[in-house]
Order: structure tokens, then C-alpha cells, then sequence
């Protein structure tokens, strides 16, 4: 055996180990980014039913609205300095929410937490109510402090939700498999029940 077949083995042995280790790294890397994405949605799913987490969703979700009909809660929202002690528990409520969701949108923004995924799923729903709830207080902020960035991570996230729910008017549910029927036995009743409460 000469000489240049044997430089020639070595350096196609070489090739192969390196290429077989380059492979090795790609397929570790997916499964270590697999695993990342995992644990970032399992810490927010734990931030979200943390205790301080469900206060604030109550309150962004149903006595927002109801305050911002206020001027002096409005003012305050835009004076942080002038904050009563009940609206500084407030605004904490509302920075609670927003800046969850502002994460999240930072998140995906820079790929890392799947974009496909986040959207998939019931965090969508959430996001988009609390959007629709927090964005007056936002536009204040903004507005007050003159800073077209505030909170932009989660108005980005709210966007692709948005055009997610656009394209999936109907769920994302794969095409030809069965769906279970589930049934609301109450549904004649609680209807009943909705239309006798109202004036």
C-alpha cells in the first residue's frame, strides 16, 4: 500500500469521523432546543397559575374596564407619582399581566419559544381578551410618556394571534381525524337562566 493511499484513507477517515460528529451535534442540538422550549412553556404555564398571577387576571379581565371610566384612575395611570395606594394595586395588576405577556412576545419574537406552538394553543385565547382589555392603558402610557415601544413584544404577540385566528377560524384540528361529541345537557336552561338576568 502506497504512501498516498494511506494519506488518502486517513484524510477520508477523517472526513467521515468529523462529518459523523457534525451530525451528532445537529441532532443534540434539536433535542437540547427540544427540551428548552419545553421548560420555557412549562415556566410560563407555572407563572400563569402562580398566586399573584390569578388577582391580576381577574382584575385586568373584569374591573378594568370599569375603572378607566374614571379620569382620576386614567390620570394616575399616566402620573405614576400620584398613584393612591388602591390604584398602585391596580397598576400592579396590570403590569403583572402585560409584562407576562410582553415576555412571551420576546419569546417568540427571537425564536425562543416556537412560534407554531405559543399560538396553538390556549394562550391565544387569554392573550388576545387581555390585549383588548389592557391596550386603553397602554395607549395611555405610551401616549403620556411619548414611547411607541412600550409593551411593543406583546403588541407583536397579539398581532401574530391575530392572523393565527385569521387562518384558523376553526381550531387547528387535524383534518380526518374524529372529533368527540361532548355534550351540555344545561345548555337549553343556563340559556334560560343568561335571559332572566338581564333588565
Amino acid at each position: 500500500m502506497s504512501l498516498e493511499l494511506v494519506n488518502t484513507l486517513a484524510t477520508f477517515g477523517t472526513f467521515v469521523v468529523i462529518a459523523a460528529t457534525a451530525v451528532a451535534a445537529l441532532v443534540q442540538l434539536r433535542h437540547s432546543r427540544s427540551s428548552n422550549l419545553i421548560e420555557t412553556l412549562a415556566e410560563f404555564r407555572q407563572e400563569a397559575a402562580s398566586s399573584d398571577m390569578a388577582p391580576a387576571l381577574r382584575f385586568v379581565r373584569f374591573d378594568l374596564s370599569k375603572k378607566l371610566e374614571d379620569p382620576a384612575f386614567r390620570y394616575q395611570m399616566a402620573n405614576p407619582d400620584h398613584l393612591t395606594e388602591q390604584n398602585a394595586m391596580a397598576r400592579f395588576y396590570i403590569s403583572r399581566v402585560a409584562n407576562y405577556y410582553d415576555g412571551m412576545g420576546a419569546l417568540v419574537k427571537y425564536g425562543l419559544a416556537d412560534k407554531n406552538l405559543v399560538l396553538d394553543s390556549s394562550t391565544t385565547t387569554l392573550a388576545l381578551l387581555m390585549w383588548n382589555r389592557l391596550s386603553p392603558v397602554i395607549a395611555i402610557i405610551r401616549q403620556s410618556f411619548g414611547d411607541p415601544s412600550f409593551l411593543e413584544n406583546f403588541e407583536y404577540l397579539i398581532v401574530l394571534a391575530q392572523d393565527w385566528k385569521a387562518a384558523h377560524p376553526n381550531g387547528s384540528y387535524p383534518a380526518g381525524v374524529r372529533r368527540i361529541e361532548i355534550n351540555y345537557p344545561w345548555f337549553d336552561a343556563d340559556k334560560q337562566y343568561a335571559i332572566s338576568l338581564k333588565p
